[in-house]
């Protein structure tokens, strides 16, 4: 937030601020520095790197921050939450920031549907930072229509049998757990009749296909094309009821717009940070490049469109913390659908005003611009978001007294209420 934040206590300030620091000082250091930084983007990450960066997140208190204590969890809201993956995005990288989004919607998701076994064989370690996750949702012919998945499972005994593939699986190489939605009844566009499998990733007959690492940006996952190739997963693994993970799978989305878009804000915040430094110092004809009316007025419209997406994000954890996941559906996509574009906006503007400098890896900035270019459809892309909104916002907007009849024919009398 570049203005006073009012849609935050004082402690919730605090908690930002603290997380901040606690990332700086004992987090992205020693073999997780500005080195590891640079490998992630060059697609040189490695098994290890993962597996220390989520003990170490763990240790920190950052995983799976609105689930109880007594399961691993940060025992807070969403508020904090999101707070949590701002911070990620701005000291550390938004592939960062992803690993740990996945144990907050997945690891809220386990422990309001999980059994006593999936609670204490997977949730608790989870959290306690063991486990680098995987979520394998998008498949080759379906992403957001999680209706008409291909990947199914049959019940042979007290086991599934899991066949299918996923593409685009971040942590696909690296994960010990694999979140898998299947079709285990009903038929293709039912609702009814999916079911969430959790798969370890040495499962036999779990391979990868293809490697998908090599991306415009958000490097340093990798990410996978997989197969399920006759999987067999243990009855227990199965999360919630057989048969109605859907609304399981949409109310976790509810918050998974809300970190996605929050750590693009937060990387996007310091990109911008550094240009308004550098125009700031950099002098152009004997004065600074912030002296120019295009160079300050772009930093005034990022700025702006930062706080406003900020704002509308907070608003819309607080309806996650009131009500639940399923609550607040139409003001998460909005915040996602406007704070992912804002995002790419304000890091695209700063490497602007930067300059050529602003495209060497001279400056972060030429990184960050290409990271949170993803943001925009990971999750769920702004144009589906928007789709939400306008749902539910001419919903909202519809209203019984409107004259429909004199539409067309305003000769014979106006529709307004006000008029009539």
């Amino acid at each position: 937030m570049i203005g006073e934040d009012t849609s935050l206590t004082e402690a919730e300030r605090e908690y930002l601020e603290e997380t901040v620091e606690t990332l700086r000082s004992d987090v992205f250091v020693g073999d997780l520095d500005q080195d590891h930084f640079r490998a992630l983007d060059e697609n040189r990450e490695s098994a290890a790197d993962w597996q220390e960066f989520v003990s170490r997140a763990g240790d920190a208190g950052l995983l799976g921050i609105s689930v109880p204590e007594e399961y691993n969890g940060g025992g807070l809201g969403v508020v904090e939450t999101v707070l949590a993956e701002q911070a990620l995005g701005y000291a550390g990288t938004i592939v960062h920031a992803c690993q740990v989004s996945l144990t907050q919607h997945i690891g809220r998701t386990l422990y309001e549907h999980g059994s006593d076994h999936v609670r204490d064989t997977y949730l608790k370690p989870l959290l306690d930072g063991e486990v680098v996750l995987a979520q394998a949702f998008t498949e080759p012919s379906s992403g957001t229509d999680m209706a008409h998945l291909d990947t199914s499972a049959r019940r042979e005994g007290e086991e599934w049998v899991l066949n299918g593939e996923k593409r685009f699986v971040d942590f696909a190489r690296y994960g010990d757990l694999f979140v898998v939605p299947a079709r285990t009844g009903g038929e293709a566009g039912d609702r009814d009749g999916l079911s969430i499998l959790l798969v370890e990733g040495d499962a036999d007959g779990l391979s990868i296909e293809m490697d998908l690492s090599d991306w415009h940006g958000f490097r340093g996952t990798g990410a996978a094309w997989i197969r399920f190739d006759d999987v067999h997963v243990p009855a227990e693994n199965v999360v919630g009821d057989p048969g109605a993970a859907w609304s399981y799978l949409t109310n976790e989305l509810n918050l998974e717009h809300l970190t996605i878009a929050r750590y693009c804000l937060g990387a996007a915040e310091r990109a911008l940070e550094i240009a308004a430094n550098y125009t700031d110092n950099r002098i152009v004809n004997e004065r600074p490049l912030s002296r120019y009316q295009a160079v300050n007025h772009g930093i005034a419209d990022a700025a702006t469109k930062l706080d406003a997406a900020y704002l509308l994000n907070t608003r819309a954890a607080r309806l996650l913390d009131e009500g639940g996941l399923s609550a607040g559906r139409m003001e998460g996509a909005m915040a996602k659908a406007f704070g992912n574009d804002a995002a790419h906006e304000v890091a695209d503007t700063a490497m602007q005003v930067m300059g050529g400098v602003g495209t060497t890896t001279l400056y972060p900035v030429e990184r960050i611009q290409r990271d949170v270019r993803a943001g925009r459809f990971l999750g769920g892309a702004s144009e589906v978001m928007r789709s939400i909104v306008q749902h539910d916002a001419y919903d909202e907007l519809r209203d019984d007294a409107f004259a429909g009849e004199y539409v067309g024919a305003e000769l014979d009398g106006t529709p307004w209420v006000e008029q009539r």
